[in-house]
């Protein structure tokens, strides 16, 4: 019966490395090069995973900041002289409904001026509601609170705003909307609120109110009201547009049908001449049809021989800006962006957080060159550092080379001896370096320990954002670098003869 080949030449080698990487080598004279090599190894992973975090907490948290101005997506009007859209809730829940969308809401945004008694300020004011995004200035709140009602006369500014416009919470300031049918509005508005992101470029150009007022002071659409005169005579009055408006009157009776009238324009009518009927509509459009002024509608209701008038509330309550859509984590920007468009209706297009910001992203790209140069850095001076300990090591070790080849040892198993050994070494270096990395990166993020001046870097505190799938992938190309490497050092063993190895310990 033959006997099996045994297979511990194989892992000789390994073995040999381990124990001279072991306490074997307590006493070695080599052991401080290689504990500054190993010193040298884990500081570059330690500088590498601090950076990396560091870098993306800083992107993430800017982008979160830019996005939370606006939107990952948002939808607008394709038509460039329009500045607003007819809300479709059937639109926005197809766009809901797609897989990389969390959220939609719509939005309100106009450019505008703020005036205070000393200075004047240009800014572009947004609109907040119920129905809109407003995580971001929720966590932003310095002083103040945002205001609830709808058409609250409280404005929230930012510090920096307040600071140039030299006021103080609770006065008050004059706002002037520009654009729309009506070119300028006033109003004045009461300071009920401050902001801090620290993103100054935003903090000093947004300011935010009540969604209605914008919607309104925009003359996005008709409002119409009608004034009934002590003598029974009802006259229209139209708000919100400089076209000539139409006049549709109406009496509805008792059954419900719908009667049109003789009236013809704004009025005075005589209410009398329609005391048969229960009620009189009026609704009114200009007369070009403009699809970007919504009609209004006006019900005049006959209740114990009195007439009263009740408004609906103005067609500006169906428009807005836009919609801004909000992506799932990870989703691609450019695919959502493609399945949106493909479910809007024509006439409406879209714009990418890339394309509403486009110098501030490429600004963040550029960040990446910086963590890309510095780990090509550390992976450069941890294959120099590892070079020099093991050519130390193979020298220390070149008698002890010279017996294991006298007694039969093939050069490629000393090769590998050797580098195994750096390998050995290496590991050490990375185990290191991830617990001296990953201990720095989570202090900085529990505690914010090392702050920041906000005019110069937009946030207050250095930025963490742990990137667990980039870094393991770093380190592992990072660590085959530098144990393919490790091969042109170990090729040295390689030269040494037994006898001169043999005579040189004699």
């Amino acid at each position: 019966m033959k006997n099996k080949p045994s297979r511990r030449p194989v892992f000789l080698p390994r073995r040999l490395a381990a124990r001279l990487s072991g306490s074997q080598a307590a006493a070695s004279w080599s052991r401080p090069v290689v504990q500054i090599a190993t010193a040298g190894v884990g500081l570059g992973i330690a500088l590498i995973i601090v950076a990396s975090s560091i870098v993306h907490g800083f992107q993430s948290e800017v982008r979160d900041l830019v996005v939370g101005f606006g939107s990952d997506i948002q939808i607008l009007s394709a038509v460039p002289q329009s500045q607003q859209v007819l809300l479709d809730h059937e639109t926005a829940q197809r766009v809901a409904a797609l897989d990389a969308v969390q959220a939609i809401h719509p939005f309100y945004t106009m450019p505008g001026l703020l005036q205070s008694s000393e200075t004047l300020e240009g800014v572009m004011v947004k609109g907040i509601g119920p129905d809109t995004y407003q995580d971001m200035l929720l966590r932003s709140m310095q002083s103040g609170r945002i205001p609830q009602l709808t058409m609250s006369d409280s404005v929230v500014l930012s510090s920096v705003l307040l600071n140039q416009l030299e006021l103080e919470l609770g006065d008050r300031v004059s706002m002037y909307l520009i654009g729309g049918p009506t070119g300028m509005r006033a109003k004045t508005l009461i300071v009920g609120g401050v902001y801090e992101t620290g993103l100054l470029e935003y903090d000093a150009s947004f300011v935010f109110i009540p969604r209605d007022n914008i919607q309104q002071m925009a003359g996005w659409g008709l409002e119409a009201q009608v004034r009934i005169t002590p003598d029974q005579r009802a006259e229209a009055l139209v708000f919100g547009s400089t076209y000539p408006a139409k006049y549709l009157w109406t009496g509805v009776d008792v059954s419900d049908e719908r009667v049109p009238l003789s009236w013809r324009g704004k009025g005075p009518h005589d209410l009398n001449e329609v005391a048969s009927m229960q009620s009189v509509e009026l609704v009114v459009t200009t007369r070009d049809s403009d699809p970007y002024l919504t009609a209004d509608t006006v019900m005049l209701q006959f209740n114990n021989a009195v007439w009263s008038a009740i408004p609906a509330g103005g067609g500006w309550r169906f428009h807005a800006s836009g919609y801004e859509v909000f992506l799932e984590d990870g989703a691609n920007l450019g695919a959502a962006d493609g399945a949106i468009y493909a479910v809007l209706p024509l006439g409406w297009r879209t714009e990418t957080v890339l394309e509403q910001a486009p110098e501030m992203f490429t600004w963040l790209g550029m960040l990446d060159l910086n963590v890309e140069i510095i780990i090509g850095l550390m992976v450069l001076i941890s294959v120099i550092n590892m070079t020099s300990a093991l050519l130390i090591i193979i020298l220390e070790r070149r008698s002890m080379v010279g017996m294991l080849k006298a007694l039969g040892m093939a050069d490629s198993q000393v090769l590998r001896m050797f580098f195994w050994q750096a390998v050995h070494i290496l590991g050490r270096g990375f185990l290191i370096g991830n617990i001296i990395g990953f201990a720095v990166v989570i202090l900085q993020h529990e505690t914010g320990l090392i702050r920041l001046d906000p005019k110069a870097y937009y946030v207050h505190v250095v930025p963490i954002r742990i990137d667990l799938a980039y870094i393991v992938g770093v380190e592992l190309i990072a660590f085959a670098i530098c144990a393919v490497s490790m091969w042109l050092p170990a090729w040295a063993s390689m030269r040494i003869l037994p006898a001169a190895a043999l005579k040189l310990k004699d």
